[in-house]
């Protein structure tokens, strides 16, 4: 069987259990088994990258709505990253805790999450999407930039960027955003949960 076909039939399986803390259904399924099958999909996911439809000229052109999020500034933060073909229904979504940082740094650290996803996924063309203004504008070369820490992702990020045929950064309305803002806060809130995991896939 495919490995994809494996991946989707584990996260079926996932799906019938138990909510987090609930008594386990008629399946027998707890909530540490169905952690135990989402981090089997991650490994598989890991070994065997989903495919990706390519598009009219051969290549991979992927578009990725960006979050960063950080509770205390610094505090205990999150990164969500979602994706999806230029055109076409495929659709994915990332999401991990990063630990403490300051809002600026967790938005760096989302797009580092989103290139090397990218990457991964065999890229060749890359449309980003972020509601921070200074990340959009310092990436795009418009604002300058000054923290040591901020200097460094910078300088990560445009060597990510390099291996793409074409990018584009994009700012956009924090409303507009959502879906990335609700995976970086599902990320600190399962890693401050302790019992469940600090990043995931879907």
């Amino acid at each position: 069987m495919e490995p994809e076909k494996v991946c989707a039939a584990l996260r079926r399986l996932a799906s019938k259990g138990a909510p987090d803390g609930g008594p386990p259904p008629a399946s027998g399924l707890s909530s540490r088994d169905r952690r135990a099958l989402l981090e089997a999909v991650d490994l598989i996911e890991r070994a065997h990258p989903p495919s990706v439809p390519v598009g009219r000229d051969g290549g991979v052109h992927l578009v990725m709505s960006i979050d960063g999020a950080a509770r205390g500034n610094p505090g205990p933060a999150g990164i969500g990253v979602v994706i999806r073909r230029e055109h076409g229904a495929y659709t994915r979504e990332l999401w991990e805790y990063i630990g403490e940082a300051t809002n600026n740094a967790a938005e760096y650290q989302a797009l580092l999450l989103a290139l090397k996803e990218a990457a991964r996924l065999q890229a060749t063309g890359v449309r980003v999407r972020s509601d921070s203004e200074l990340l959009v504008r310092q990436i795009e070369g418009r604002y300058r930039v000054k923290h040591p820490r901020l200097m460094e992702l910078h300088a990560r990020a445009r060597n990510l960027i390099r291996a793409f045929r074409s990018f584009k950064i994009e700012h956009v309305r924090r409303e507009l955003n959502q879906e990335a803002d609700a995976l970086a806060n599902r990320a600190i809130d399962q890693a401050l949960d302790g019992s469940r995991r600090d990043e995931g896939r879907a």
